[in-house]
C-alpha cells in the first residue's frame, strides 16, 4: 500500500507532507493511522523541536473520503466506518492540542472539513493567499468533526460559529485571518519558506516552555481560577529549574541572544 504522507527532517524541524494530491489529501483511515504514528514517533525525539504539517498539490486536505462514505452506505455499515475512522482522527486532534513541541500548519490550498480542523488543531497557521477553508460537514448532514465543535465554539462567538458550521461556506485566507485563525498570509510561492522561518524560530526556542504553556492554556479552559493559578505557579517553579532558564537569564544580563537547547 502506498504511503499517504512523507516525513523529512530539516534543522530540528520535522516536515510532514500529505502526499495524495490526486485525491486532495483525504483524511481517510490509512492517512489517519500514518499521521498518528508519525506524530507519536516524533514526539519523544529530542532533536526535533518543531513540527510542520502541509499538503501536496492543490489541497492541504479535503477531509473525509466521500467515496468511502458512499461505499459504507451501500454496504450498510456507515456507522462502523465512522467509528473506525474517527478513533484515530480524534486521537490526532488530542495529540496536537497537547503536543510537547510547537506545530505549524502550512495551508497551501483547500482545507475542508476534517482537513480544516486539522489545521485549526495546530498551534500556528501560515496560509497561502490561495488557501480556502470550509466546514463542509453540514453538507453531508454531519456535525463539525475532528474537534470542530470545540475548536469553533471556543474561538468564535456563538453566532459566528453557527454560521460557519451550519452553512458550510468557503472562507478565504483573509477572512480566516480576520477571525483570528491564521497567523500570516503569504504568496503561494513563498509558503514553504515563510512557514520554515516560523518553524526555525520556534525550533530555536525554549521547547519545554512552549509545551508547558500549551498545557496551561488547555487546562485553563476547564479549571477554576484558584486551581489554575496554583498549577501555573508550580509550572513556573519547574521552568526555573531548566537549563533554558539559566541560558535566558544569562543572555539578558550579557545582552546577547539566547541559544536555547530545549531542556
Amino acid at each position: 500500500m502506498a504511503h499517504k504522507l512523507e516525513v523529512t527532517i530539516d534543522n530540528k524541524i520535522a516536515i510532514i507532507t500529505l502526499t495524495d494530491p490526486e485525491n486532495y489529501n483525504p483524511l481517510n483511515q490509512e492517512t489517519a493511522v500514518e499521521l498518528l504514528n508519525a506524530l507519536v514517533h516524533l514526539k519523544d525525539q529530542e532533536e526535533i523541536r518543531c513540527v510542520l504539517i502541509t499538503g501536496s498539490g492543490k489541497a492541504f486536505s479535503a477531509g473525509g473520503d466521500v467515496k468511502k462514505f458512499k461505499k459504507s452506505i451501500e454496504d450498510g455499515t456507515p456507522g462502523k466506518l465512522m467509528d473506525d475512522l474517527t478513533k484515530d482522527l480524534y486521537q490526532i486532534a488530542h495529540e496536537l492540542r497537547l503536543y510537547p513541541k510547537p506545530v505549524i500548519a502550512a495551508v497551501n490550498g483547500w482545507a475542508v472539513g476534517a482537513g480544516m480542523n486539522l489545521a485549526l488543531s495546530c498551534d500556528f497557521i501560515i496560509a497561502s493567499e490561495q488557501a480556502k477553508f470550509r466546514q463542509s460537514f453540514s453538507n453531508l448532514a454531519l456535525i463539525p468533526g475532528f474537534a470542530g465543535s470545540i475548536l469553533l465554539s471556543r474561538q468564535l462567538t456563538w453566532q459566528q460559529a453557527t454560521e460557519m458550521a451550519f452553512f458550510g461556506e468557503t472562507y478565504t485566507a483573509q477572512q480566516m485571518k480576520n477571525l483570528g485563525f491564521v497567523n500570516e498570509i503569504v504568496e503561494s510561492s513563498n509558503l514553504k519558506e515563510s512557514a520554515l522561518e516560523w518553524a526555525q524560530r520556534l525550533a530555536n526556542g525554549p521547547t519545554l516552555t512552549y509545551a508547558r504553556t500549551k498545557k496551561l492554556f488547555y487546562d485553563a479552559l476547564s479549571t477554576s481560577l484558584d486551581k489554575h493559578l496554583e498549577d501555573e505557579r508550580q509550572m513556573q517553579i519547574k521552568s526555573a529549574e531548566t537549563e533554558d532558564y539559566k541560558i535566558g537569564v544569562n543572555a539578558i544580563l550579557s545582552k546577547s541572544k539566547p541559544e536555547f537547547i530545549g531542556k
